[in-house]
């Protein structure tokens, strides 16, 4: 019996460190950055954030990684146990797990004083002493989440960690809101806004990162790139996609795919799938596919292309909970691969491809692709 994870579920996601390794490498020399930070929160978009984590640290030498909440960063912290490796918690946080963060050398995001108010306290009243925490004082420009709006909101954040034993400084930032669209104004203001603040204080830019993959990737020439903080361009696609393009050479780091485990025919004027949506003009065969929107192939992927032997074929009929029905030119064997992104032969289906029939992005694909999708290695 092949009881390898994509033979015994029939589905896998399969990820390439070359790849990986390829994006961060070559979206630092198109920025002209000297740091990148990484973003794999949301499980590295989907792909493993361990894995990622240690591919960047051990292979491109990256050893700054940003997350979304302390337990991914616990997470983290597991493959990376030196607290060289710097950890960013993106995103606001709950401050009575501050002295966990300093503990495991996790830096926050900050983006008001009375947050750092309650969590010198709280490392005050530390039974055991721990380290200073790191925080990353967040600016809010345009983005309306969190962070600091005034130059009196930043100076009060700033001066306090500046003076406090409990805290050391680690990053001042803000996050662009249309540095993948074609409103340059907006950005114009954002990066003017910044800017404004940051030189007014005197922060020293060493301690500046502002370029996401947008900005990093189109706007590279017109802001402070010394350090990057990268998510979408590390895995290989374009997040402005369709509205901007770009000649970068990212590989896509995901392929995903499945198996037919079940093939058939259609007869004419039978239907497939809930609501009989799909009625069959003539016979044909079909074949079903142990995926579905539980695993993150949403139904409004209904009617989109998958490929099989090189040769793209159409999902028929709604897709269901955890199967699919696929067109077939003629009948296969059962195991047979079907590719939902990724290269088959000549042919190629883009994330950014699927993303779009299905009226959605692909950072949200990937992320959406279910924990009972085994990922797997290819190099």
């Amino acid at each position: 019996m092949n009881d390898d994870p994509f033979s015994r579920r029939g589905a896998a996601l399969f990820v390439s460190a070359s790849a990986l390794v390829h994006n961060a490498k070559t979206i630092m020399a198109h920025a002209k950055a000297k740091r990148l930070i990484a973003v794999i929160k949301a499980n590295a978009y989907g792909h493993g954030a361990q894995w990622a984590a240690t591919v960047l640290a051990s292979q491109a030498d990256v050893h700054d990684f940003a997350v979304a909440t302390v337990d991914e960063g616990l997470l983290v912290r597991q493959v990376l146990p030196e607290k060289s490796d710097q950890i960013v918690l993106l995103g606001v946080q709950n401050v009575d797990l501050a002295p966990v963060m300093a503990e495991n050398y996790l830096a926050p995001a900050v983006g008001n004083l009375d947050w750092l108010l309650a969590a010198r306290d709280l490392l005050q009243a530390s039974e055991s002493p721990l380290p200073p925490l790191r925080v990353h004082l967040a600016i809010d420009t345009g983005m309306g989440r969190m962070g600091a709006k005034t130059k009196a909101d930043l100076s009060s954040m700033y001066q306090f960690v500046m003076g406090e034993d409990a805290f050391e400084l680690a990053g001042v930032f803000t996050h662009f809101a249309t540095a993948d669209d074609q409103n340059q104004a907006y950005y114009d203001q954002q990066k003017a806004d910044f800017l404004a603040l940051v030189t007014a204080l005197d922060i020293d830019s060493k301690y500046w990162h502002v370029a996401n993959s947008g900005s990093a990737l189109f706007h590279f020439d017109e802001i402070p790139t010394e350090t990057i903080r990268v998510g979408s361009a590390l895995y290989g696609y374009n997040p402005a996609y369709p509205a901007k393009k770009t000649d970068l050479p990212l590989q896509p780091v995901a392929t995903f795919k499945a198996k037919i485990w079940g093939v058939h025919q259609l007869l004419a004027g039978e239907a497939v799938s809930y609501g009989a949506t799909y009625v069959a003009q003539e016979d044909q065969w079909v074949g079903t596919v142990p995926i579905g929107y539980a695993d993150g192939y949403h139904r409004t992927l209904a009617g989109m292309t998958v490929l099989v032997n090189g040769r793209r074929e159409k999902v028929l009929g709604r897709v269901t909970m955890d199967q699919i029905i696929v067109s077939l030119s003629k009948p296969v064997p059962i195991n047979t691969d079907v590719t939902l992104f990724g290269q088959d032969g000549q042919e190629k289906i883009s994330i950014e491809e699927l993303a779009e029939y299905g009226q959605s992005i692909p950072h949200e694909v990937l992320t959406g692709i279910g924990s009972r999708i085994p990922r797997i290695i290819e190099d």
